[in-house]
């Protein structure tokens, strides 16, 4: 079961840079973190002057609070900006739609040369020496020298222009325009375009030679998109105001201040900021997405020209989603650790599994345990973490905060661990002793198999462990029914006879037990472990005629205690399961889908034999024609439910949070038609 960790006693114990207590080694599979904040904390938070604008603050009273001692001053917005555009590295290539009036010229910047510009032929020689009309240009080195080629239908000829042979002679960049003032680049399946030059650019000192594709175009241009992709343009106007003047200053930064290569300023991605470009479009030339929207457009217009200087030179104005509340110190004096009572982003969580942690180290070995070394001192919990030791059965490794983050994927260095995970209990499904969840199915023909489960949720040979089960006519699994400490299944036959078949803990069984007659009223069996008291084994049963759920308390010796009434109406659910402890409160509970509606339910179980109430935890259920829960199949340390579609008999997987919901599902599991789950 999960181990709580005392939040108080964790914050403290952080805080004076103390190992997070955890469970045994053998057992830790995972710890849950509380965290503030999304991103680096630096410089401006975007929540922050959300919060800030909605309190009446001006874009430049936004901007003196998260860059404090810098100055407003004027730059121009007409000025060229080269942006790399990162993601297009398809064969070292760069690709454009064909349009009429293009131009091509070479150049080398880095001398500060120019060819002279050269018309994009308007047809080439195609299949034949036929002169067709090419769909789209690319640009591709041979012997380290641009050529320009067109492409029509599935083939690509060469341009037939010597005017274009001679703009691109010894050049390291080839630029093309349009008429129109847009290009469309190629990227993959996408046409994006750009209110921009595009410029092929041969990097030197690469072997073999590399190409990387850039945009040229006005600083006011490029921001349209920026600010769009940066900040919800529907936010307060002084807030996206306050995110145009920023970008405006970090791009301004990075073209002007920054050591960058000759070939380009800034780039398109987080690693600076986002650009996007206009919009994708269709082959055909039907927009698809804009990456503009009107409100940021004007909060660049409302902004114009508009940048923040330290010394004379645009200053460094990084910014994130969230500084968590209190912001981080960065590299220039203006970029300072400040608290921020104006950033609402929300507390997140997150668990990370035993396997996830030692997948991100694995030197360490199994992962048994956390400990945060050191801390900045600024904001909750005694601030951002600084330094973490990672320990597993292999050794330790001591990393910064910051790479901890990067490597678990972490919104931000500001968290604390508040609480620890040991495995599961799901002794009712382990028939190999393999300490792993499995299945056992009977097949049309009464022949019962053993699905042995792997990790990750797949399965091993199956393996036939019994047949004439089609006599049976209920069948649920239990543990520790008869005494034995070893999972069982508990059936009753066409005549209402109760039998016990327990395991033999290597996948098979050992001689049948007769537990009772008269059982041929109910229509349900759910084998329980813990429901009335802790490591207690009993059975749940639904009388067919009223809807009756009953409680026959297991006493571990192959018998019962006394029944307990759970009340009527529980025909209205076609199945029921049971999920174990699916909130994570320690106690084991039920499921159950309305037959009308195809609704899941969860009902939570007070660890004494009743419950403390009911939920609906999911829709869209009726397709699945058996579910078996109470078991880890992923082996991520919570409980998991299998499911199967009636119509494909396709089987999948839906991992419990841990917390009463369900994490993303995905099919695990083909053929599955016509097996009858043993619950």
């Amino acid at each position: 079961m999960r181990a709580l960790v005392a939040v108080g006693l964790t914050a403290v114990l952080v805080a004076v840079g103390l190992t997070v207590p955890t469970a045994p080694a053998e057992a830790f599979v995972g710890v849950t973190i509380q965290g503030r904040g999304y991103g680096h904390g630096i410089g401006m938070s975007q929540y922050g002057a959300k919060g800030r604008a909605e309190a009446g603050q001006t874009y430049s009273q936004i901007l003196a609070a998260y860059y404090p001692g810098t100055t407003l001053a004027v730059a121009d917005d007409a000025a060229p900006i080269t942006v790399w555009i990162e993601e297009d590295t398809d064969n070292n290539e760069t690709w454009v739609i064909a349009e009429p009036n293009m131009v091509l010229q070479g150049s080398n910047p880095e001398l500060g040369t120019s060819a002279s510009a050269a018309p994009v032929p308007e047809t080439i020689a195609g299949p034949g020496s036929v002169q067709v009309t090419p769909t789209a240009w690319r640009l591709r080195l041979v012997s380290r020298t641009f050529v320009l080629e067109g492409y029509y239908r599935g083939s690509w000829y060469p341009n037939g222009s010597d005017a274009i042979t001679t703009t691109l002679s010894n050049q390291n960049r080839a630029t093309f325009t349009a008429a129109d003032g847009t290009v469309r680049i190629i990227v993959g399946s996408t046409y994006r375009e750009h209110r921009a030059a595009v410029s092929a650019n041969r990097i030197p000192g690469t072997s073999p030679p590399v190409v990387r594709t850039t945009v040229t175009l006005p600083m006011g241009e490029y921001l349209k998109s920026v600010v769009k992709a940066e900040m919800p343009a529907s936010w307060s106007a002084a807030a996206v105001q306050a995110q145009a003047v920023a970008a405006r200053t970090y791009a301004s930064y990075d073209r002007d201040v920054a050591s960058r290569p000759w070939w380009y300023d800034t780039c398109n991605s987080t690693s600076c900021q986002v650009y996007k470009g206009v919009g994708d479009y269709t082959g055909a030339g039907v927009l698809v997405t804009s990456f503009e929207h009107p409100l940021a457009t004007a909060a660049v217009a409302a902004t114009a020209d508009r940048i923040l200087t330290w010394g004379g030179r645009p200053a460094f104005t990084q910014f994130s989603a969230s500084n968590g509340g209190y912001s981080v110190t960065g590299s220039q004096p203006y970029l300072a650790a400040q608290s921020d009572p104006f950033d609402a982003y929300p507390t997140w969580t997150v668990t990370l599994s035993a396997a996830t942690i030692s997948a991100a180290y694995p030197t360490i070995g199994a992962f048994t345990s956390l400990a945060v070394l050191a801390r900045d001192g600024n904001g909750s919990w005694g601030g951002r973490v600084t330094s973490v030791r990672i320990t597993g059965t292999a050794g330790s490794v001591t990393v910064a905060g910051t790479a901890f983050r990067t490597a678990l994927g972490l919104k931000s260095t500001l968290w604390i661990p508040t609480s620890v995970h040991a495995p599961v209990q799901a002794p009712q499904r382990d028939w190999n002793s393999d300490g792993g969840s499995d299945l056992i199915g009977r097949a049309p023909d009464g022949k019962l198999y053993l699905f042995p489960g792997l990790p990750g949720a797949t399965w091993a040979r199956r393996a036939q462990i019994g047949k004439g089960w089609n006599t049976m006519r209920l069948m649920t699994q239990v543990f520790n029914f008869g005494g034995t400490h070893r999972p069982e299944i508990i059936t009753t036959d066409q005549q209402g006879l109760l039998y016990l078949y327990p395991g033999d803990g290597r996948g098979s069984f050992t001689a049948s037990v007769r537990l009772g007659q008269g059982w041929w009223g109910f229509d349900m069996l759910i084998g329980t472990d813990g429901w009335h008291a802790s490591g207690q084994p009993g059975l749940l049963a639904r009388k067919a005629a009223t809807g009756q759920l009953l409680y026959y308390p297991g006493t571990g010796a192959g018998g019962f205690g006394a029944t307990r009434d759970l009340g009527t109406g529980w025909n209205d659910y076609d199945a029921l399961l049971v999920a174990g402890d699916w909130d994570g409160d320690g106690h084991p509970d039920l499921m159950g889908r309305e037959a009308a509606t195809g609704d899941l339910y969860l009902w939570r179980g007070d660890g004494s034999g009743g419950f403390l109430g009911s939920m609906e935890i999911g829709h869209g259920w009726g397709g699945m024609d058996e579910i078996v829960g109470a078991g880890d199949w992923d082996r991520d340390g919570q409980y998991d439910v299998i499911a199967r579609e009636d119509t494909t008999g396709a089987l999948w997987l839906y991992p419990g949070d841990g917390i009463g919901g369900f994490l993303a599902p995905r099919q695990v599991g083909n053929g599955w038609v016509g097996f009858t789950l043993v619950k």
